[in-house]
């Protein structure tokens, strides 16, 4: 079974991941001690929050900035990816292909992942990746100087959203026990994975919300310095009608937060051991 909503990765160009990092550690958030070196030449820098990361990724293979500011994944965890994928009719389960991924200069898997295809080519990509080894068993409860503590839904802003909720929901529908959903989107354990109109309600102020196709809600126990430490790390505030309170980066303007109130670190980590049971 799918357990919770596990990292969001936001792909920038290899000569702005440093300002990037910089400017998330500017912000209070807590960067993981290590990162991962893939054989292909990229590096993803971490973010931990409870139960989760935000993950910043180089990529320096693709030319043109506008392709950075628009790209990111969601990650979900499993449990048991194999068996996953085998539950699922044949139809879906030929279109997945289960691959082992290890850091570089490591010679065992560190985690398998499956890639669910995309409706089209523009839309964000959602994975599932099931760790054999390393950083998805970690659930610390450690608070990070701005509060923000926990990712509790994404939501995905589309031309189409109801096609797009149809389309994931049928391959996720199972694998996260959907069987009643929220409008607009469905759970993940205690989560959400929401699909709004990225042409509504329609918006003109200082974010430039065209430039964000995923919208990560994190909740906040105490907003005022959550405000004040992403404000003093170059992130631009507002409040958007049918969203909410929204920080936007300057750096990279893909990577853009709903600030959420009103959850209880020890609730949420509560929950999210008994998923990962």
């Amino acid at each position: 079974m799918i357990s919770r909503l596990d990292h969001i990765v936001y792909l920038v160009p290899t000569d702005q991941l440093n300002d990037v990092i910089e400017q998330m550690v500017r912000a209070g958030f807590m960067e993981h001690t290590r990162r991962v070196h893939h054989s292909d030449g990229r590096i993803s820098a971490f973010f931990r929050v409870t139960g989760g990361y935000l993950e910043f990724c180089s990529d320096g293979s693709r030319p043109g900035r506008e392709h950075y500011e628009s790209s990111c994944s969601i990650w979900l965890c499993s449990k048991d990816l194999v068996a996953e994928v085998e539950s699922l009719p044949i139809l879906q389960r030929e279109a997945l292909e289960i691959i082992e991924k290890s850091p570089l200069g490591d010679d065992e898997p560190a985690w398998l992942i499956t890639h669910l295809p995309t409706r089209c080519g523009e839309d964000v990509r959602v994975s599932l990746i099931e760790y054999l080894r390393g950083i998805g068993g970690d659930l610390t409860l450690r608070v990070p100087d701005n509060g923000l503590f926990a990712i509790i839904a994404v939501s995905l802003c589309c031309n189409l959203p109801e096609l797009e909720q149809h389309h994931y929901l049928t391959s996720l529908g199972a694998l996260t026990g959907a069987s009643a959903m929220k409008e607009g989107g469905f759970t993940i354990g205690h989560q959400w994975l929401a699909f709004l109109n990225s042409h509504a309600p329609r918006y003109d102020g200082p974010l430039v919300l065209s430039q964000a196709s995923c919208l990560v809600h994190m909740a906040t126990i105490n907003l005022d310095r959550t405000m004040s430490m992403l404000k003093a790390a170059d992130f631009i505030l507002d409040e958007v009608a049918g969203v909410g309170l929204l920080a936007q980066s300057q750096l990279a303007p893909s990577f853009c937060l709903v600030l959420c109130t009103g959850l209880d670190p020890e609730w949420h980590q509560a929950r999210l051991l008994a998923r990962s049971q």
